[in-house]
C-alpha cells in the first residue's frame, strides 16, 4: 500500500502539463506571482502586512531558488552545477528585480537585496537536503536520472 502511494506520487511529479513538468510549470507560476508582488506600489499593501520585510524576500527568494533548482533537469554526477546555476539565475534576478521596482515607485535596496541572496540560499540548502533525503530512500521526485 505504501509503496502503491509513493508510485503514485512519484508519477505526479514526474507527470507533465501540456508537455512540461510540474517543476517548471510550479516556477512559472510563482516566479510570475513573486514579480508581480514585489512590483505593486507598496503604500497601501506593507501597511496591511504585518511582517519584517527582509523575512518576505527571504521566504520568497527561497521558494523562488528551490523551484528554480527543482526546474533544472539533473542527475547526481550535475548536481553541483545546477546549483550553481540556479544561485546565479537567482542573484541576476534578485538585481534586477530591485532595479525594475524603481519604476512603480518602489526603491532599490542593498539590503533587500541581501535577503534575497541570503534566501537563495536558504532556498538551495534546502532543495539539496530534501533531494539528498529522497535519494537515500529511493524516493525519485526531485531529479530525473
Amino acid at each position: 500500500m505504501v509503496v502503491g502511494l509513493v508510485s503514485r506520487q512519484i508519477e505526479f511529479m514526474r507527470s507533465t502539463i501540456h508537455g512540461l513538468r510540474i517543476a517548471v510549470v510550479a516556477l512559472a507560476g510563482y516566479w510570475t506571482l513573486l514579480f508581480i508582488s514585489t512590483h505593486i506600489p507598496v503604500q497601501g499593501i506593507m501597511q496591511r502586512v504585518r511582517a519584517n520585510d527582509k523575512v518576505l524576500h527571504i521566504l520568497a527568494f527561497s521558494g523562488l531558488a528551490f523551484l528554480i533548482a527543482w526546474a533544472i533537469p539533473t542527475n547526481k554526477s550535475r548536481l553541483s552545477q545546477n546549483v550553481v546555476i540556479a544561485a546565479a539565475v537567482g542573484v541576476i534576478y534578485g538585481g534586477i528585480d530591485e532595479l525594475l521596482q524603481i519604476p512603480v515607485g518602489r526603491t532599490a535596496d542593498w539590503y533587500d537585496f541581501a535577503a534575497d541572496c541570503f534566501g537563495i540560499l536558504v532556498g538551495l540548502i534546502a532543495y539539496t537536503s530534501l533531494r539528498a533525503y529522497l535519494m537515500r530512500s529511493k524516493i525519485q521526485l526531485l531529479h530525473d536520472a
